[in-house]
């Protein structure tokens, strides 16, 4: 497990056109070598100027490197594949999809890791339909750019997958390997956490859990697809009854129905045990991000659910800095605004009996599906070692 560093800097970037400008930003700014990768990569007119920050970045003599998961991702143009290939782009798959290969790990992270010196990463997917959907906001979600000390930290915990999947260019690692960032003039406390659990890494679960027992004031979370465990429940409860105010923001909308109303199906044990429930209703909520005594921090790609715990390669930054955190706060006190606030009346006049029923059915079904999943993706994963 990592340590924290002490000289970053670290800035929060919203979903939308500022996600996709600061990846051309940071693209232009590459020397030596680009890493990225990420869960969902699309090739339509938002991603398009990214797409040409890279071609340029190449033509520049910068080595680039991209995975994709292979279920996230697939289906990606072959002229489009053709071309990067073309442009001396070095692009791989994660564990493409076939017949005999359905079920297993995920690359849910998404980083995107400059010169050893800055890096983007969070839980935005490279896409128009997360950035710029027609009909709707962006969705709700964010993202960080890092600069200073961690950044080494990141790479080294990303540079696995690229040894993996582009092992013949195992020399030119080595020189990366030497590359050290510039410390940040600030002083900013920021570590880096992986859940990868086929391969014994639960940091972020464990860096909430630690963070909730350790709450005094206020504890909010951001979260889509919440379905959470019995241990982070219990956790809640613990600091609701310690006095501790507890804010959980959730989507109107969604993109999985049937998870929406498993999500729902906690409401009522939300509203007995006093934690605020607020329904943000202008998108798609999709950012993971948390905030507790306006001065500790987790942003990046991990979800609260079964899948994220135990069949995703999650990565967060957990933040210590007073000025990150109340930038933070501010958001959430924008999205808070913005958002409808459930109470007992909400509750017991919007599910009928019919609709509880639903609920609780979508959680059988769900948690049962998600148990073979991980059944499944355990025995594969044991199978491979």
């Amino acid at each position: 497990m990592s340590t924290f560093t002490q000289k970053n800097s670290i800035s929060l970037i919203k979903n939308g056109k500022p996600f996709i400008e600061a990846n051309i930003h940071h693209i232009n700014s590459a020397k030596k070598f680009i890493l990225l990768h990420t869960y969902i990569f699309r090739v339509d007119e938002v991603t398009g100027p990214v797409i040409h920050a890279l071609y340029e970045a190449a033509r520049r003599g910068v080595a680039i490197y991209i995975i994709a998961d292979g279920y996230g991702s697939m289906g990606l143009p072959s002229d489009f594949l053709e071309s990067l290939e073309e442009a001396g782009i070095y692009f791989k798959y994660f564990k493409p999809l076939s017949p005999f290969n359905q079920v297993g790990r995920r690359m849910h992270q998404k980083v995107l890791l400059i010169d050893n010196q800055r890096c983007l990463l969070g839980g935005i997917n490279l896409s128009k339909e997360y950035n710029l959907p027609e009909e709707m906001d962006p969705w709700l979600d964010y993202a960080c750019a890092l600069e200073g000390e961690e950044v080494k930290n990141v790479y080294k915990r990303i540079k696995k997958f690229y040894l993996e999947y582009f092992p013949e260019k195992k020399s030119q690692f080595k020189l990366y390997n030497k590359i050290n960032p510039r410390p940040a003039i600030e002083t900013c406390l920021i570590k880096t956490n992986v859940n990868d659990w086929t391969r014994y890494k639960t940091e972020i679960f464990k860096s909430y859990l630690s963070a909730i027992r350790g709450a005094k004031e206020s504890i909010y979370l951001l979260a889509p697809y919440f379905i959470p465990s019995r241990k982070l429940l219990f956790e809640l409860k613990k600091a609701r009854r310690r006095g501790v105010e507890v804010h959980l923001i959730l989507g109107q909308n969604s993109d999985h129905k049937i998870v929406q109303k498993v999500e729902q199906y906690f409401f009522k044990w939300y509203i007995m045990n006093d934690l605020k429930i607020y329904e943000w209703p202008k998108s798609i909520v999709h950012g993971k991000l948390a905030l507790i005594d306006q001065r500790w921090v987790t942003i990046g790609s991990y979800n609260h659910n079964y899948i994220s715990k135990f069949g995703n390669i999650e990565i967060n930054l957990e933040v210590i800095n007073r000025n990150f955190s109340e930038i933070v706060s501010q958001e959430f006190q924008s999205i808070l605004q913005q958002s409808h606030k459930m109470n007992r009346s909400d509750f017991e006049s919007r599910y009928t009996f019919l609709n509880r029923l639903y609920m609780y059915s979508s959680f059988t079904v769900l948690s049962f599906i998600s148990f073979i999943s991980i059944f499944l993706i355990f025995r594969r994963a044991s199978k491979s070692r």
